[in-house]
């Protein structure tokens, strides 16, 4: 049992994991898409009153991912057991623990993505959002993620110690937010031009694009939000479940794998001997290349973990 996003997630973590590690070893997949953050507490009730979890395998955030390895929720992961650890590059490691409780499985950003048939002129920066003539015109997800640090940096704040100019800036942005919501609700939003300029992460973009919608995206002046998803295992798993968990990670990592899942989600992969695909590499909203962390904006883990 695997916890994930749904729609363009879930299909992508299918096609270019689950399927392929079933025809392999026999062991069906079924998913859960219950919210992150709600999985993350009915996993430490679960773990507080010793019953097992309800899921084997949890894709997370890194930074939630990274709450629960520091409340001892997760299982370490071996490299007896999941032997590609050794084959990645030194973004998957988690910070702020010994050892490997949690791998980070790819990178992203969260880009400017905009409908180029209702968005004629170009937007260099974030500050542009707060033109009125975006009124309800503007997605973004629902908790801040990926724009809580712009607003922070292009606003003369700064992460975590004044964060008052974030707050202000949404202030004056929020007569233009035509929408909050998660992946599923922002991809559907930009399909049906309902909001024509998001901050929302890249494969969301990606997404509307292959279904037919006029999107792009930008990488405005002021830089993205950097930011990098997980998988790891709960603890009080039977024995066998524990075993395929990890087994289940470790194919994920696999530079097949990586290529196929990271390829058609739009994420950077970190398995080092995987091959990036050409429209990455010359894109400033993939981190491909140290070069390319200049116009991203990267909170430290143990800032998110403490503030987030």
């Amino acid at each position: 049992v695997v916890r994930a996003w749904g729609d363009t997630w879930q299909e992508s973590l299918d096609l270019g994991v689950s399927q392929p590690f079933t025809q392999k070893y026999g062991i069906p997949v079924v998913y859960d898409n219950t919210e992150d953050n709600i999985m993350q507490q009915k996993l430490r009730t679960a773990l507080s009153q010793n019953r097992q979890p309800p899921i084997d395998v949890n894709w997370d955030t890194t930074t939630n991912a990274m709450k629960s390895a520091l409340w001892e929720l997760s299982e370490p992961l071996t490299e007896e057991l999941v032997p590609n650890l050794k084959e990645l590059s030194s973004i998957a490691k988690p910070e702020l623990v010994e050892g490997w409780p949690l791998v980070s499985v790819y990178s992203y950003t969260y880009v400017l993505a905009y409908r180029t048939d209702l968005v004629k002129e170009p937007i260099t920066s974030w500050k542009m959002l707060l033109d009125k003539k975006w009124e309800k015109s503007i997605g973004m997800y629902d908790d801040g993620i990926g724009f809580t640090p712009v607003a922070a940096v292009i606003n003369g704040g700064s992460i975590p110690d004044n964060m008052e100019p974030a707050w202000e800036f949404y202030k004056q942005l929020k007569p233009n937010i035509g929408m909050l919501g998660g992946d599923e609700e922002l991809t559907q939003a930009l399909l049906e031009g309902q909001t024509p300029v998001q901050c929302t992460i890249i494969a969301n973009a990606l997404q509307a694009q292959r279904q037919g919608a006029p999107v792009a995206w930008i990488v405005p002046e002021e830089g993205v939000v950097l930011e990098r998803d997980a998988l790891w295992v709960p603890k009080n798993l039977p024995a066998e479940n524990t075993y395929w968990a990890m087994k289940y990670i470790d194919f994920a990592l696999s530079k097949e794998a990586q290529e196929a899942w990271c390829g058609r989600l739009g994420t950077p992969p970190v398995n080092k001997n995987a091959a990036i695909p050409d429209y990455m590499n010359t894109d400033l909203a993939f981190f491909t290349n140290e070069d390319k962390r200049k116009k991203m904006i990267v909170v430290p883990s143990k800032v998110s973990v403490e503030h987030e």
